[in-house]
């Protein structure tokens, strides 16, 4: 159905409580990207929230390319999944048997030209999201911050807590260290274009997923980040201080050609 005829409950436990999971996948040329690993993650959430999931996987891929075709956007689509536990009963419970899920098609906007070609601005943040293996509708912290990030001219908010980095508000971080890709592992959400791009690496470089501190950021040779709806994009200046160079690096740049590459041979 169209936006302006779906609805939701106002009393719904998703907006009374913010209990949810939620999910976003890109769609090109009316294909899911590597829908089966958004959808595990997705059940994964569930499961942890106690949360039905009342459609099958089968079911749910088959209704993306529906309201994919029925949207008309072209070309490359954004399409999220949001899960909540349904009606709200007594304002903080639910019944397990009558969820709320639904998706939505979007037409998906690139990050400007240049954020790709010349790289682009980090802010860091002092905070650590609640239950972060978990993709949960939970984005308090990210929203508030969108005028901050704006007004420092940057394309993402850096998590960083105890000195420890974890994740962008809405993307996962790559450091690049003497031909090494760094890549935080605990208390992070496991990106898919982080599974992606680590996948897409193994051959020709050394991987280390362990703890990263901020000193690490300005030691790095290069550094990057991922997500589903901006795919890489490089970083070369973070807060205050510049990455190495202040120019995309080699590492990065043959990532993105890689990345771009797997994306046509797997939507096409």
């Amino acid at each position: 159905m169209s936006l302006a005829e779906a609805k939701v409950s106002i009393l719904d436990i998703g907006l009374l409580r913010g209990y949810g999971i939620y999910d976003g996948l890109a769609v090109i040329n009316s294909k899911p990207l590597r829908f089966a690993d958004h959808w595990q993650r997705f059940v994964r959430g569930a499961r942890a929230l106690n949360i039905k999931v009342p459609i099958t996987e089968e079911l749910a891929q088959k209704k993306i390319t529906e309201i994919v075709d029925k949207s008309g956007f072209s070309n490359r689509i954004n399409v999220r999944m949001i899960l909540t536990g349904g009606q709200a009963i007594g304002g903080v419970e639910y019944n397990f048997q009558e969820p709320t899920f639904y998706m939505v098609a979007e037409e998906w906007e690139s990050l400007p030209k240049e954020n790709y070609e010349n790289g682009t601005k980090l802010i860091t943040y002092s905070y650590k999201r609640e239950m972060p293996k978990l993709k949960t509708t939970n984005y308090i912290m990210a929203v508030n911050l969108q005028g901050l990030k704006k007004e420092q001219g940057a394309v993402e908010i850096l998590y960083i807590h105890n000195s420890k980095v974890f994740e962008c508000a809405t993307s996962n971080i790559f450091l690049v260290k003497n031909n090494t890709l760094i890549t935080p592992e605990i208390d992070v959400l496991e990106g898919i274009t982080r599974k992606i791009v680590l996948e897409l690496a193994e051959e020709n470089y050394k991987i280390k997923k362990r703890g990263v501190h901020d000193r690490d950021l300005k030691s790095a040779d290069e550094v990057f980040i991922t997500s589903s709806f901006k795919d890489i994009v490089p970083v070369i200046e973070i807060d205050d201080f510049t990455v190495n160079s202040g120019k995309v690096g080699r590492v990065t740049k043959d990532l993105m050609d890689r990345l771009a590459q797997y994306i046509r041979l797997q939507t096409i």
